[in-house]
């Protein structure tokens, strides 16, 4: 038996937690000052002074009683100051253990580990620690030696640069980027000044204005905001999955990546739920694939790695997957939609396309004066309903349902993403087949299926004939009066 302490450092991570203690002082020193001035808040300083050291007191006295033990069969977690708990986790019921080196906890050789099972919360770990690198390091090799295998061969996989950058620029959302810019200013003009803000927009409106190639200012300024968060977004998954490498050990994937904070996961192959070849129609007309499992803790928190394969080309998809993830093979389609479903898949989008440019020729009519902001603000409305419809004709081309020995290839889209789903039987959770009225009179039907994870993951292939999709399946339904 091996016993870690939490590193000193989550003394001063606990100390936000007490942080409502100050209402303390602070009240007191208003009310002093108030009635007494300086003198008066002078004389109760000591009692300002008690309630700091207490709280201090609180936050090393909760890092003391954390301790973490390592034994043969799993991990015993040990907290708590008043109400003391004691809990245990057997080794192999441990899906994904990570490490996390943030780069402004590497100067105090801390590190966060990381543990998940399927018993836990979605939103957050079931033990997360923060930890001595080299105490943490010793528990995440141990489990991978323990999932190595004596005469098994260790295969690697690392990917080509340019391959990290198109997995950046697919998983980058103008949106979040945009967000991140906007609170930045805002706060930053808080703290600073009004003028400080103000230059920052001034600056911002008279670049958008130079740059604006004929365009009305207010969409350029439209337009350049989402780019600059678009490139946000993009630099921020580059630097995430640089220096990307997958290890297959006998029992477990080792996935490692990061420059200035580096992670590793360990997590259990029989912990896979599926695993999800993604494509967008950009990636689609270039012929790249990107490859993503979904297992228990994996890709959980915010800034986690969340790729097996960056990218890679249709020749190279299956040697790679082959030699990462032997078990999972995709399967072809058995069943698939019929021509008469064509409808049925473009619907959603279709009148978007129809809508949004009838609503700009509106707007337009009644707002004359405003007439080259309209349309440029319509013509980018559009091009997602666009892109939508493509999405959606090319899901009527490919989709459908295949089955080999014990499990499932399901292809379908959803949003703006084509997904091809390698799913083993035993972590199907339900199998739902949907029919509209229009689709029980020539036997259609839509499949959902719903996967074994921590939250609910569907997916839905459109407008199958009903038959051949329980025959695939291979499962049987009760018809209602049976």
């Amino acid at each position: 038996m091996t016993q870690y302490r939490a590193h000193p450092i989550m003394i001063m991570e606990h100390l936000w937690r007490f942080g409502y203690l100050l209402i303390i002082p602070l009240a007191r020193g208003i009310i002093a000052g108030w009635q007494s001035g300086l003198t008066g808040w002078l004389e109760g300083a000591w009692l300002d002074l008690l309630v700091l050291l207490s709280i201090f007191l609180l936050a090393l006295l909760r890092w003391y009683f954390i301790t973490c033990e390592r034994r043969p069969d799993g991990l015993y977690l040990n907290m708590g100051l008043i109400w003391h708990s004691r809990s245990y986790i057997p080794q192999n019921h441990i899906d994904t253990l990570a490490i996390t080196y943030p780069f402004y906890l590497k100067p105090f050789g801390a590190v966060r580990l990381r543990a998940d099972t399927k018993a836990g919360n979605f939103e957050k770990a079931d033990v997360k620690l923060t930890l001595r690198k080299r105490d943490a390091e010793i528990l995440f090799e141990d489990r991978t030696h323990r999932y190595a295998g004596e005469s098994y061969l260790a295969r690697e996989y690392k990917p080509r640069g340019i391959y990290i950058a198109a997995l950046s620029a697919i998983l980058s959302n103008s949106l979040a980027g945009v967000l991140f810019f906007s609170t930045f200013i805002t706060q930053t003009g808080n703290l600073l000044g009004e003028e400080f803000e103000n230059r920052i927009f001034g600056t911002f409106e008279t670049f958008t204005r130079m740059m604006a190639f004929g365009i009305p200012p207010a969409a350029a300024a439209i337009a350049y905001l989402m780019l600059f968060g678009w490139l946000y977004t993009f630099i921020r998954n580059l630097i995430r999955h640089k220096n990307f490498c997958a290890r297959r050990g006998e029992g477990a994937l080792t996935i490692t990546g990061g420059i200035f904070t580096n992670r590793r996961y360990s997590v259990a192959v029989d912990a896979i739920n599926y695993v999800d070849v993604r494509q967008s129609v950009l990636t689609k007309i270039l012929g790249l694939y990107s490859v993503f499992i979904h297992a228990v803790g994996f890709g959980k928190a915010k800034d986690d790695v969340s790729a097996l394969i960056p990218a890679s080309n249709s020749r190279d998809l299956m040697r790679h997957l082959s030699l990462l993830l032997p078990e999972f093979k995709p399967t072809k389609r058995q069943v698939r939609p019929n021509f008469g479903a064509l409808f049925r898949f473009l619907n959603d989008a279709f009148w978007w396309c129809v809508l949004l440019p009838l609503a700009t020729y509106i707007m337009v009519k009644l707002f004359p004066s405003w007439s080259e902001f309209i349309l440029w603000v319509g013509f980018m409305c559009c091009l997602p309903a666009y892109l939508f419809l493509t999405v959606r004709i090319i899901d009527f081309t490919t989709s459908g349902i295949g089955r080999h020995g014990g499990s499932y290839t399901l292809r379908y889209s959803s949003g703006f993403y084509l997904h091809t789903v390698m799913m083993p039987r035993d972590k199907v959770a339900t199998i739902t087949l949907r029919q509209s009225i229009f689709q029980k009179m020539d036997n259609k039907c839509d499949v959902l299926i719903f996967s074994i994870s921590e939250k609910r993951s569907r997916h839905h292939i459109r407008n199958i004939d009903k038959t051949m999709a329980l025959q695939v399946l291979d499962i049987q339904l009760k018809e209602n009066g049976d």
